[in-house]
């Protein structure tokens, strides 16, 4: 279980789903299952445990995680989820994705997994023109640094990420697509 790689994978659940129409977008179908499913399934060798911050179903995400939580403070964006599955790992590090990654959540995982260095307090998957993505992986050592952001009223994540020194790691932008509109999942 202490293995060097060994890490949590924390899975953002908790947007709003502005969107589409204010749905839990981790549980709408794409490909015949939940999007959760695609993020999650197959467990990740690496992944010692899953936790899922998710604003509400978690009767429904449960099936999915190991643990499921809600955000430190509601509906606060994604720092205050990345906060809360922080405070709440059994390991050293966590990977962070969010629930509706579907470009190639093995291939991310992937490269925060061979990426990581023994050294590095926090790094973050960007495309190839430096476009973040909310796929990163953190140590725990950041959590005074990412809640004393999320207290100072910082929403963003790029603010979060040049808060805690993340390093950039540039990969295909096929990889970090995700299904933020309703057009990105039809046939």
């Amino acid at each position: 279980m202490n293995a060097a790689g060994a890490y949590s994978l924390g899975i953002l659940a908790g947007g709003q789903g502005a969107r589409w129409g204010g749905r839990d977008k981790g549980l709408i179908a794409f490909q015949g299952r939940p999007l959760v499913s695609g993020v999650v399934t197959p467990r990740p060798q690496g992944a010692e445990e899953v936790l899922i911050c998710c604003r509400s179903h978690p009767y429904f995400y449960q099936h999915f995680a190991d643990r499921v939580l809600c955000e430190s403070v509601a509906l606060q964006g994604p720092c205050a989820g990345i906060t809360a599955l922080l405070s709440a790992v059994a390991y050293r590090t966590l990977m962070i994705l969010p629930v509706d990654l579907i470009g190639s959540p093995r291939q991310v995982i992937a490269a925060l997994e061979s990426e990581w260095q023994e050294d590095d307090k926090a790094i973050f998957l960007t495309d190839t023109q430096g476009q973040h993505s909310p796929c990163l992986r953190l140590h725990v050592d950041t959590l005074a640094d990412c809640a004393a952001y999320l207290d100072e009223g910082g929403r963003k994540v790029t603010g979060l990420l040049e808060r805690v020194g993340a390093r950039p790691i540039p990969v295909d932008a096929a990889w970090l697509k995700d299904a933020d509109l309703p057009a990105s999942i039809s046939p």
